[in-house]
C-alpha cells in the first residue's frame, strides 16, 4: 500500500479486519460440539421414545401401576440430578418418570427453536408413549415453568403440580444474557460468553460428593453434543424463561392443587414473584428455605417426603 493512502478512515478499517478475522478464529477454536445425542446417551442405560420433535431419553422406576409422578428438570443441571428423589419415592408406592428435555442431557437437539410450548409438547407426548393419562408433575426450576405451561395448556392431565424453585416472572436480566439476545452478534458472544456462564452455573452445584461430581462431569459432557449451544441459545433468548404468571393464573382458576418449595434467599427467583404466583392457588402446601436456589441439596429425602405428602392427598 502507498504510504500516501494510509489514511485514519484505512487504519481503522484495517483494524477491524483484523479483529474480524480474530473473532472467526477464537470462536471456530472454542467449539465444543464434536459428537451426536446418539454416541452420548449410547452407554447411558436410559430408554429413548421417538417423539414429535426427536428422541427423548427417559427413565421409568417403580410398579407399572402405581400413581406415577413426572419429575421435569430445570434449565441447567439434566435429569441426572434427580434420581436422587427416586429411591425415596418409588419405596413410597409411586411410579417415578425422570426425562432430558430437549437440548438437554440425553435427549436430542432437533432443529426447532427451544421454546416453553415445545418443552410442553414433549412432556404431553412422553405421556401418550408411556400411555400414562394422568400423572402428578414435580418440576425445578426452569421445570417449574414447563410444569405450569402444561398445566395451563393440558390440564386434564393433571392430578397436582409441585413447583420447587420455579421460574415464574422471568430470569434476572444478566450481563450474559444481554450479550446473547444481540442481534448478528450475539450467535458469537453466546459460545464465548453466555455458555461459558452456563457451565459455571452448573459448577456451582458443588463437588462435595462423589454424586455430585457425577452429576456436574454429566453436565459440563453434554456441551460436547452438536446442538446443545444452538439450543442453550434459544432458552436464553426465547420464551423457556419467560413470564409465567398468566399460566399460573388459570391454572389456580381450575382448582388444581400444587404445592410451592423455595427459598427466601434464592438470588435467581425472587420470592415476591413465587409469592405473587401463590395467590392464584386455593390453599396451596408451601415450605420455606434458605440456602438459595440450589438450596435441595442435601435434603432430598426431606423434600420426597413432602411430596409424597402432598401427592397422596390428591
Amino acid at each position: 500500500m502507498n504510504p500516501t493512502n494510509i489514511t485514519p478512515t484505512n487504519i481503522t478499517l484495517i483494524v477491524l479486519a483484523a479483529l474480524v478475522a480474530l473473532l472467526v478464529i477464537i470462536y471456530t477454536r472454542s467449539d465444543r460440539e464434536t459428537i451426536t445425542a446418539a454416541d452420548f446417551r449410547a452407554d447411558s442405560g436410559y430408554q429413548t421414545a421417538r417423539l414429535s420433535d426427536g428422541v427423548t431419553a427417559f427413565m421409568d422406576y417403580g410398579p407399572q401401576d402405581a400413581p406415577p409422578v413426572i419429575i421435569v428438570h430445570g434449565g441447567t443441571l439434566g435429569s441426572l440430578a434427580y434420581q436422587g428423589y427416586v429411591p425415596p419415592l418409588v419405596k413410597d408406592g409411586w411410579r417415578v418418570i425422570i426425562y432430558d428435555q430437549y437440548g438437554r442431557g440425553f435427549s436430542d437437539r432437533p432443529h426447532t427453536p427451544l421454546g416453553i410450548d415445545m418443552l410442553s409438547t414433549q412432556l404431553n407426548d412422553l405421556l401418550d408413549h408411556l400411555n400414562i393419562d394422568q400423572a402428578h408433575l414435580f418440576g425445578v426450576s426452569m421445570g417449574g415453568a414447563v410444569i405450569a405451561r402444561f398445566g395451563a395448556t393440558h390440564g386434564a392431565r393433571v392430578r397436582s403440580l409441585a413447583y420447587q424453585v420455579p421460574v415464574i416472572g422471568g430470569v434476572e436480566v444478566t450481563p450474559a444474557l444481554v450479550a446473547t439476545r444481540l442481534p448478528l452478534i450475539g450467535k458469537v458472544l453466546a459460545r464465548l460468553i453466555g455458555v461459558p456462564a452456563i457451565i459455571a452455573r452448573g459448577e456451582s452445584f458443588g463437588t462435595e460428593t462423589e454424586e455430585a461430581r457425577r452429576v456436574v462431569a454429566h453436565f459440563k459432557g453434554q456441551f460436547k453434543v452438536k446442538g446443545t449451544e444452538r439450543m442453550m441459545r434459544d432458552m436464553l433468548i426465547g420464551d423457556a424463561l419467560g413470564d409465567r404468571m398468566a399460566d399460573h393464573e388459570k391454572i389456580g382458576a381450575a382448582g388444581v392443587k400444587a404445592q410451592f418449595v423455595y427459598a427466601t434467599d434464592d438470588p435467581e427467583i425472587a420470592p415476591a414473584q413465587v409469592e405473587a404466583a401463590l395467590a392464584h392457588y386455593d390453599a396451596p402446601d408451601v415450605h420455606q428455605y434458605t440456602g438459595g436456589h440450589f438450596f435441595s441439596s442435601g435434603h432430598t429425602d426431606e423434600l420426597a417426603d413432602k411430596l409424597t405428602a402432598f401427592f397422596s392427598r390428591h
